[in-house]
C-alpha cells in the first residue's frame, strides 16, 4: 500500500511546484518581451479595436471553421446535468475519425487513435497533440496524459485529423483540442449513482461581470469495478478566471488538478476472457498492482489585438508525480513540464498570416524498484533523470482569392534536445544525448459554394523515439542510439463539410492516405537487449462520414461512420494488418425531446473486430452495443432548477472488448468492456 495520504501528497506536489521553476531563462525572456510588445503596440494605437471572434484554436487560430482547408470537426458539447460524463469515450463518441477505448478501469487511461496514429501505446497516448483549455497534454517527447481532464466539464472539442506537425510539431498525427464549459450558473451540484459500486459527485459555481468571469469545479468519482482488482477513486478540480482590462486586451488564468488511486486487474488472455471475463489477472492481484498519481497543471495566455497583429502568448507549468506498482517492478515518476507558445497573427485584406514560437522543456526523475510482494523492494534497478526541451518556429498563410476559393500554406522547424543521465551503473553507464531537426511543410486549398466547404491538402508529421526507446544500441555500447531517427509520416486528403441548406443536413466527409517510413522495430540481441531501427513502412487509407439531421430540432439523428485499411508494408510482414485498429466502425444516435423538457436519446455502437498483434493470429471479436438514455432537461422549483436523468448502457448485455494491449507478453491482450449497467442521478442548479 501507498503509506501516504491525500493530503501529505498534495502539499509535497504544491510546494515543489512553486519553489522550483519549470521555465529557463530563454522563456521567461521571451513571455516578458512578448507581454511588453503588446503594451507597446496597444499603447501606440489609442482607438477601439474589439477582439477578433473565436477561431480555430487547433490551427493556430491561422483558419475559421469555414476557411479551413483541413479535416476538422468541432462539437459543442451539453450542459453538465445533462450528460453522466464520466469517461471521454462516452462524451467523445460520435467524433469522425477517432477511436477511444474506455478500458474498463483507470489504471491505464483510455486509448485513444486519430486515423490508426499512435496504436503501438501500451499506456497513454502517442500521435496526438491534445490540449485542455489551451494548455498542452502532450509533453515535448510526444506522449501525452489526459488524467486531468474532467469528461463531464468538457464544453467544446475540436478534432484536427491528419498530419498537423505545422502546427505543434512532433507526434502530431491529429490535434485533439478540448475547451472547459462556460457556465456561469452561480452554483451547480450532482450526484450520480449507478452499477458497480459507482458514486460520482460534482459541484461547481460561476460568476460573471461585464466580459469578466470566474469559474471553479470540483468532481469525486468511485467505483469498485465490474472487473476484480479494479477499485478505484478519482478526484479532480479546476478553476479558470477571465478579464478584459481594456476593449483589445484580454487574459486567461486556468489551474486544473487531479489525483488517482487505482487498483489494475491488467489484460487477459482469450482463454481467461472465456471463463470469466470479470476476473483480474492473479499476478496483478499477489503483487498489488495499482497507479496513484497526481497532476497539476497551470497557465496564463494573453490575448491582445495590436497594430502588427492579434497576440496570443501562453506560459504553462506541469508537475506530475506517480506511484506505480507493477508485476515486474515498482515505478516511481516525478515531472516538472512547461513551456510558452505564442503567435501573431496579421489579417490583411487578401491574406491572414501568422508566425510564432514554440518552446517546451521537461524533467523526469524515473526511479524503479523491484516489487516485494506487493510492497516497495529495497533493490534499485533503475535511477536516471531524463529531459527533453524543444524549440520551434513556424509561419503559416491563409490567401482567400475570392468568397469562394482560398489557398493555405506554411513550414515549422523544430529542434528537439534529448538528454538522459544515468545514476545507476549496474549495467554500465547508459547515459546519453541526441538532438533532433525535423521541417514540416503543408500545403491546402478549400472553395466555399452553398454553406459547404470542400477542400484538400498534403500534410506531414514526425514522432521521435522516446528516451526509453533511444536507450541500448546495437553495437552494445553505452549511451543512446545514434542511428535512430523520427518516424515520418506524410499524409493526402480530400473532403467536404458544412451544410445541405434546404435539408439542415450537418455533413462532414473525408478520405485520406497516409504514408509512414520509418516506423521502429525491435530489435534482439544476443545478450537479450532490445534495440530499434526505423526500417518500418505502413500505409493508413480510409474514408470517413459525420451527418447530423437536423440541426437545431427537437426530433433528429447524428451518425459517424469510419473504415480505414491499415496495413504494414514490410516488417512484420507485407499486408499484414495493424492490430488495435478496427476497419469499420458506426456511432448512431436518435434523439427526441418535448417542448416541455424530457428527452430521450437511442446510442448504438459497433465495431469490427480487431488483430491483438503484430502477426495476426489473434483477434477480437466485433461488437454492437445498444444504450438508452432518458433526462429531463428544465424542472424550475422558484430559483432552483433540477435535471434528473438515467442511463442504460449496454441493455442487451454484449460480451464485448473494447480495448487491446497490442503485442502483450503471454498472450494477455484483452480488456473486456463492462456488460449491462445503469446509471441515474439528478443535477440541482441555483440561478
Amino acid at each position: 500500500m501507498i503509506d501516504y495520504g491525500i493530503p501529505e501528497f498534495l502539499e509535497r506536489s504544491c510546494v515543489t511546484l512553486i519553489t522550483r521553476s519549470v521555465m529557463n531563462h530563454r522563456s521567461i525572456i521571451l513571455i516578458c518581451g512578448l507581454a511588453l510588445l503588446a503594451h507597446i503596440a496597444t499603447a501606440q494605437d489609442t482607438s477601439v479595436v474589439s477582439l477578433p471572434t473565436m477561431t480555430i484554436q487547433s490551427t493556430r487560430q491561422l483558419e475559421t471553421e469555414t476557411t479551413a482547408a483541413r479535416s476538422l470537426y468541432i462539437r459543442q458539447h451539453a450542459i453538465i446535468a445533462s450528460e453522466p460524463g464520466l469517461s471521454l469515450q462516452r462524451v467523445l463518441r460520435g467524433l469522425p475519425g477517432i477511436q477511444i477505448s474506455e478500458r474498463g478501469h483507470y489504471a491505464l487511461g483510455e486509448r485513444i487513435l486519430v486515423r490508426g496514429m499512435g496504436y503501438r501505446a501500451a499506456f497513454g497516448v502517442r500521435g496526438l497533440q491534445a490540449f485542455l483549455d489551451g494548455i498542452p497534454l502532450t509533453m515535448p517527447d510526444g506522449q501525452s496524459m489526459l488524467d486531468v481532464v474532467d469528461p463531464a466539464f468538457i464544453g467544446r472539442s475540436e478534432l484536427l485529423r491528419g498530419p498537423s506537425s505545422l502546427f505543434w510539431g512532433n507526434a502530431s498525427g491529429g490535434v485533439l483540442h478540448l475547451a472547459s464549459l462556460e457556465d456561469s450558473t452561480l452554483a451547480r451540484i450532482r450526484y450520480v449513482g449507478g452499477s458497480h459500486g459507482l458514486s460520482h459527485r460534482l459541484v461547481s459555481t460561476g460568476f460573471r461581470r461585464g466580459a469578466d468571469n470566474i469559474r471553479a469545479y470540483a468532481s469525486r468519482v468511485s467505483k469498485r469495478g465490474h472487473r476484480a482488482h479494479s477499485k478505484g477513486v478519482f478526484l479532480r478540480a479546476g478553476i479558470s478566471a477571465q478579464t478584459v482590462p481594456s476593449s483589445n486586451t484580454a487574459v486567461l488564468f486556468t489551474l486544473n488538478t487531479a489525483f488517482q488511486d487505482v487498483l489494475s486487474p491488467g489484460s487477459l488472455t482469450l482463454e481467461q476472457v472465456s471463463q470469466d471475463p470479470n476476473q483480474a489477472d492473479s499476478r496483478y492481484v499477489t503483487l498489488s498492482a495499482r497507479k496513484v498519481s497526481f497532476h497539476l497543471q497551470s497557465g496564463l495566455t494573453l490575448r491582445a489585438q495590436t497594430r502588427l497583429g492579434h497576440l496570443t502568448a501562453t506560459a504553462y507549468g506541469i508537475r506530475r508525480s506517480l506511484d506505480n506498482p507493477l508485476t515486474f517492478a515498482w515505478i516511481e515518476l516525478d515531472r516538472l513540464a512547461g513551456g510558452v507558445y505564442t503567435q501573431l497573427r496579421a489579417d490583411l485584406e487578401v491574406v491572414d498570416i501568422a508566425v510564432g514560437v514554440d518552446l517546451r522543456q521537461m524533467r523526469d526523475d524515473r526511479f524503479r524498484f523491484n516489487n516485494d510482494a506487493g510492497n516497495k523492494g529495497t533493490r534499485v534497478l533503475l535511477d536516471q533523470q531524463e529531459r527533453v526541451g524543444s524549440i520551434a518556429v513556424f509561419a503559416g498563410v491563409n490567401a482567400q482569392f475570392s468568397s469562394r476559393f482560398g489557398l493555405s500554406i506554411g513550414a515549422r522547424l523544430d529542434r528537439l534536445q534529448f538528454d538522459m543521465t544515468d545514476n545507476l551503473f549496474s549495467n554500465g553507464d547508459q547515459s546519453g544525448g541526441r538532438d533532433f531537426v525535423a521541417l514540416s511543410p503543408s500545403v491546402g486549398a478549400f472553395y466555399r459554394a452553398n454553406m459547404l466547404t470542400w477542400y484538400t491538402n498534403i500534410g506531414t508529421t514526425f514522432e521521435t523515439p522516446t528516451t526509453t526507446e533511444l536507450i541500448n544500441s546495437p553495437s552494445g555500447e553505452g549511451g543512446f542510439n545514434s542511428d535512430l531517427g523520427p518516424q515520418q509520416t506524410r499524409g493526402v486528403e480530400a473532403g467536404v463539410r458544412g451544410q445541405l441548406g434546404s435539408m439542415r443536413l450537418g455533413l462532414d466527409l473525408a478520405v485520406f492516405s497516409l504514408h509512414i517510413r520509418d516506423r521502429l522495430i525491435p530489435q534482439q540481441g544476443e545478450d537479450g537487449r532490445t534495440w530499434y531501427n526505423n526500417g518500418g513502412k505502413n500505409r493508413h487509407n480510409g474514408i470517413e462520414l459525420a451527418v447530423d439531421w437536423p440541426t437545431g430540432s427537437l426530433v433528429g439523428m447524428r451518425m459517424a461512420y469510419n473504415y480505414g485499411s491499415f496495413l504494414f508494408l514490410n516488417e512484420p510482414g507485407d499486408g499484414l494488418r495493424i492490430p488495435g485498429v478496427p476497419a469499420h466502425q458506426l456511432h448512431l444516435t436518435l434523439h427526441g425531446a418535448t417542448r416541455s423538457g424530457w428527452g430521450a436519446q437511442i446510442v448504438l455502437e459497433s465495431a469490427s473486430g480487431m488483430w491483438a498483434n503484430n502477426a495476426n493470429s489473434t483477434q477480437s471479436e466485433g461488437f454492437t452495443v445498444l444504450d438508452i438514455y432518458l433526462a429531463r432537461s428544465k424542472w424550475h422549483l422558484r430559483r432552483f432548477s433540477l435535471h434528473p436523468f438515467a442511463l442504460f448502457q449496454n441493455i442487451l448485455d454484449s460480451q464485448y472488448v473494447r480495448s487491446l494491449v497490442v503485442n502483450a507478453f503471454g498472450g494477455r491482450y484483452f480488456e473486456p468492456a463492462e456488460g449491462r449497467s445503469i446509471q441515474a442521478g439528478i443535477g440541482i442548479s441555483l440561478r
